[in-house]
């Protein structure tokens, strides 16, 4: 690893880099004008390929929200967010009704109306994201047209009609027919069996797929420390691309009383120092390489600040102190220019990368794929003198391949190959299908019938291999496994208008 002074320094000059970037594309888009003639709202709900259940969930179908900015000088800029629009998009679109006269292309409506503002930039100036991401942040190579894929696999209840489920028995079969569908890397999402179960089930995923696909996994912290070191040198031969938060971070408010605010740690919201001490402990016990969501490396975001602003810092106590992961997988919630300082200093610590996957359709997919070719793509090899390392790039996640259709002109995008295709028009070149919007345009009558399924598994969470044990350690009795507590990123249950007032337990780059 490179000093703290080197990454202090190099720093610098990535902040340097962004702003004279940002100059250059102020430069490319004075005179251009576009101005809103409509901004159109579409909340759709989308049926999962059997049940979502990750975090144990029970989403036979989860949502997604879109803006399409129609101007008047023609263009039209499309954007999607997971579930639901956020405040800060809802305030720009309350902003513009009254402005109406407003240049779109301002930079103040980058970071809330983020895909579809970059859309429209892309189109105003004629180019596709990619390649002007590419020439923006000069990066010295055309970037990449197909950005390959990890599909993301786990353990599936059948949908309302019986389809469609991934059990213990038939996973190693799910991820074959992904290999068969072209991809060369499987993720497998292990949270809902007993965790030394999960020997046997990759033993048997890695027979079904052959010795040349990369398989990674991700615990989402479920594993404590004792197992993950119990169960990781079982791996050992089985040739793990990577596991992905292989132990549990604790979350400091639970050992408090209710309504009692433990004391702020040390930049960070979770016992950050003991979880970094015990990860960086458990990496060096095993040859299987690590990632980590608070490890990216680790920033700081100022109180307030939007997480696209870039005016974080780097955990530099944290980074001076510990050397935790192999691997750096950051969400593009950082925004375009966050995510590329970010994704450079990575690369300076001779970290992989990876662009985690995010709760996305089509467009969003592309836009993350187009993200990834211009920002996180590095081509240089190694020679025979040291240099730059070589071959840090690793396909990227999508849980994609596990929603059943689109609202995207042409149905959902084509996972061919396991890659997705950058399209050629300018800006991100997708668009929205008024016949798709209505097919899955989101109401009550539409939610019903989900909600009602979702509440019966969640009544009887059964599943096809039970666990032996209790979350608490205990023998468990036999039955329902009646998890008391679904904790998950997001809070996804109020997708179906479940109000369980679920607990979130992560938020990712802060």
């Amino acid at each position: 690893m490179p000093s703290i002074a080197d990454l202090r320094d190099f720093d610098i000059f990535l902040r340097f880099q962004c702003e004279a970037v940002r100059g250059k594309l102020r430069d490319l888009l004075a005179g251009k004008r576009l101005t809103l003639a409509e901004a159109r709202r579409h909340k759709v709900l989308i049926p999962m390929v059997g049940v979502y259940t990750p975090g144990w969930q029970a989403l036979p179908a989860c949502s997604w929200e879109f803006v399409e900015l129609v101007t008047k000088e023609g263009p039209i800029g499309t954007g999607e967010w997971s579930i639901r629009l956020d405040q800060p998009a809802i305030d720009a679109l309350r902003l513009l009704e009254a402005e109406p006269g407003k240049n779109l292309l301002e930079e103040d409506l980058e970071i809330p109306l983020f895909m579809a503002w970059w859309d429209l930039v892309g189109q105003a100036l004629g180019k596709p994201l990619h390649r002007l991401w590419a020439e923006l942040f000069d990066v010295g190579f055309d970037p990449p047209t197909k950005v390959p894929l990890a599909a993301y696999t786990w353990q599936r209840f059948p949908d309302a009609d019986g389809n469609d489920a991934v059990t213990f028995e038939t996973w190693p079969a799910f991820a074959k027919a992904q290999v068969d569908a072209g991809f060369h890397t499987v993720k497998v999402s292990m949270t809902g069996y007993e965790p030394y179960d999960y020997i046997d089930l990759l033993e048997r995923i890695r027979a079904a797929v052959g010795p040349s696909i990369d398989i990674r996994i991700d615990t989402h912290g479920t594993w404590n420390f004792i197992e993950a070191r119990r169960i990781l040198p079982k791996l050992a031969g089985l040739d793990i691309s990577y596991i992905e938060q292989p132990i549990n971070a604790m979350l400091p408010e639970r050992f408090y009383p209710r309504g009692v605010t433990p004391p702020p740690a040390r930049g960070g919201s979770f016992q950050r120092e003991y979880y970094f001490r015990k990860l960086e402990e458990l990496r060096h016990q095993t040859a299987v390489p690590f990632s980590c969501h608070w490890w990216t490396p680790p920033i700081v975001q100022p109180p307030g600040g939007n997480r696209m602003s870039n005016r974080w810092e780097f955990d530099w106590y944290m980074i001076e102190r510990f050397d935790p992961v192999d691997i750096s997988a950051p969400d593009i919630g950082l925004g375009v220019f966050g995510l590329w300082r970010l994704l450079q200093m990575a690369r300076f610590m001779s970290l992989h990368i990876m662009l985690h996957s995010n709760f996305e359709l089509g467009l969003q997919s592309t836009f993350r794929a187009a993200m990834n070719s211009a920002l996180a793509y590095y081509p240089e090899s190694a020679g025979i003198y040291l240099g730059s390392t070589p071959r840090l790039c690793l396909p990227m996640d999508t849980e994609y391949n596990q929603v059943r259709d689109d609202v995207l002109l042409g149905g959902k995008v084509s996972l061919g190959g396991g890659e997705i295709a950058l399209q050629p028009e300018p800006g991100h070149g997708l668009h929205l299908d008024p016949g798709r919007l209505e097919r899955y345009r989101y109401t009550e009558a539409r939610v019903r019938p989900h909600r009602e399924y979702s509440m019966k598994l969640y009544d009887n969470y059964v599943l096809d291999h039970p666990r032996r044990r209790t979350m608490a350690g205990w023998p468990k009795p036999s039955g329902p496994e009646r998890v008391a507590r679904r904790a998950f990123p997001y809070d996804l249950t109020n997708i179906l208008g479940i109000d369980e007032g679920q607990e979130v337990d992560v938020e990712l780059n802060t």
